[in-house]
C-alpha cells in the first residue's frame, strides 16, 4: 500500500499485541470499583473480563441462574483478592439488587424528594438555556 517515508517501518508490524494488552490470569479494578481477572483472548473485553466474584461463586455453586446477580454482601465490598470469598457474597435478583441501588429504598419521602430536586434542576437548566 502507500506508505511515504518512513511510514511502512514504522507501523505496528501484524500480532503485534498493544501496550495495553494483559496476559491470562491478570486483574484489574474495572470502572465500576469491582476487581475482574482476564478469563480469555478474544478481543472482546465484556467476555474476556470477568469479576473475581462472579468466578469464586461459579466455582462453589455452578452458573448464576438467569434473572439473578452475585453481589456483595452489604459492608464486604472489596477489591483485595483474599477477601473476595464465599461468605461475603450472595446470589440476589435483579429486583433485589434494583432495590438496594435505588433511592426508594429510602421510603416515599426521600423518593418524592429526589423526584423534586430532578425537576427543579431541569427547570433551572431550562432557564439558563433560554436566558443564554
Amino acid at each position: 500500500g502507500f506508505a511515504p517515508g518512513r511510514m511502512a517501518s514504522t507501523q505496528f508490524k501484524k500480532g503485534q499485541p498493544p501496550h495495553t494488552w494483559k496476559p491470562l490470569g491478570s486483574v484489574r479494578v474495572n470502572a465500576h470499583g469491582y476487581l475482574d481477572r482476564k478469563v480469555s483472548d478474544t478481543g472482546y473485553r465484556r467476555r474476556d473480563w470477568v469479576g473475581v466474584h462472579r468466578l469464586v461463586w461459579t466455582s462453589a455453586n455452578g452458573p448464576v441462574p438467569p434473572g439473578h446477580a452475585v453481589a456483595f454482601k452489604p459492608g464486604r465490598r472489596t477489591t483485595d483478592p483474599e477477601l473476595i470469598t464465599l461468605d461475603a457474597l450472595e446470589l440476589v435478583s435483579r429486583r433485589e439488587l434494583m432495590l438496594r441501588n435505588s433511592f426508594r429504598r429510602y421510603g416515599p419521602e426521600v423518593s418524592q424528594l429526589v423526584q423534586l430536586r430532578g425537576l427543579l434542576t431541569r427547570q433551572i437548566n431550562r432557564k439558563a438555556k433560554e436566558a443564554s
